[in-house]
């Protein structure tokens, strides 16, 4: 019979998703059919009001109330208020989470989402004693307290910092991984290159900037094609923009008249394809984006962050000399026609350092520690 993993995710923003898709990827090239993954939303669908529209109030947050997320953060990283919440959370959502028990027996539970370390465990602890329970943290360098459950049977960490983090919180050392940030193991397969896979995207053979904006297309997106594009032509490059899931900025930019090669796309699900085109990556801080730049040796241009929960991504990027930290479209255009120019030893120089930083089979790597807790 086949052993069934059930993976706690959330939809507040698309990084969550993604981790627990290249985990259940890497598990079945290590299982095939003998495990079964599931995906539960289990905020939106077994949670209570105001968790159950948090995918919905995730954006307006972030972009529009960043007060209000940040006082939010710097509440969950104190320690005692974080476990009266936690405490609180156990109660008040009882009722659902003793659904989600009862609907979803499994062999293995894996939480990928900061939210679901503490009153989700408690609730299938009650149920299912003896069943293991996993966190794979997928936020990089600031990983709010949260994450940290010393209860769990293994956590996997994205870095050094976390894994420190999670050591100070009580967890002992044997159940600590330094798994790295999971990605899609296609970001770990030999690539095309550039000239091949500009082709394949019909993208001219010049130099290529990617901008990015996350899963959602946040950040100040629109100001900085606009400038970027402008210098990039009259350099000879290139730019192309992914903008997510915002459709509405998609479909803006698509219309604009711009001064040189521009190719604007919505959400695309072969990213390891643009980003084998590109020479670097101009990117909101997301951690799995910088995996993924990493893995593709790319160095990084980081336009935006999410306050507290993607800060520390920031320092993480500059301190491996891998990229830098940059709002100003002009500025950051200047940056990547210098970095692009023809021969410009630094950007080769951050290209390899990026190769060292890169952990591209992290899902491989955890989800051999996710079969050892299978049995």
């Amino acid at each position: 019979m086949a052993k069934r993993v059930v993976f706690l995710m959330s939809d507040t923003g698309g990084g969550h998703r993604a981790s627990a898709h290249a985990l259940a990827e890497a598990l079945h090239v290590l299982h095939g059919d003998a495990v079964q993954c599931q995906m539960v939303d289990l905020l939106t669908h077994y949670g209570t009001w105001p968790l159950s529209h948090a995918g919905a109030y995730y954006l307006p947050l972030v972009e529009q109330h960043r007060w209000l997320w940040r006082l939010g953060i710097g509440c969950s990283n104190q320690a005692r208020l974080w476990q009266a919440v936690a405490l609180s959370a156990r109660l008040w959502q009882r009722g659902g989470l003793r659904r989600f028990a009862a609907e979803y027996p499994a062999d293995l539970y894996v939480s990928v989402h900061p939210l679901l370390n503490h009153a989700p465990w408690w609730a299938l602890r009650r149920r299912y004693p003896h069943t293991p329970f996993a966190t794979v943290i997928t936020d990089l360098a600031s990983a709010p307290r949260p994450w940290y459950n010393p209860a769990v049977d293994l956590l996997s960490a994205s870095c050094s910092q976390v894994q420190a983090a999670a050591l100070r919180a009580g967890l002992p050392p044997a159940r600590v991984l330094l798994g790295g940030l999971p990605i899609r193991l296609a970001f770990a397969a030999s690539r095309p290159t550039p000239a091949e896979a500009r082709a394949a995207l019909r993208l001219e053979q010049r130099p290529t900037a990617l901008l990015l904006g996350g899963g959602e297309g946040m950040g100040a997106l629109e100001p900085t094609a606009a400038t970027l594009a402008a210098r990039l032509a009259s350099q000879g490059g290139q730019l192309a923009v992914i903008c997510g899931r915002n459709e509405a900025l998609r479909s803006r930019l698509a219309r604009q008249r711009w001064p040189g090669a521009v190719h604007v796309a919505g959400y695309v699900d072969n990213m390891p394809l643009w980003m084998a085109a590109a020479d670097l990556v101009i990117s909101k801080a997301g951690p799995g984006t910088i995996a993924e730049a990493l893995a593709c040796g790319l160095p990084l241009i980081l336009h935006s962050y999410v306050p507290g929960q993607e800060s520390g991504n920031v320092r993480y990027v500059q301190e491996r000399g891998v990229g830098l930290f940059c709002d100003d479209p002009d500025q950051i255009a200047a940056l990547a026609v210098n970095w692009l120019a023809p021969g410009n030893a630094a950007l080769a120089a951050m290209q390899a350092r990026a190769r060292v930083a890169a952990r591209p089979t992290a899902a491989l790597t955890i989800a051999e520690a996710l079969s050892k807790l299978l049995g």
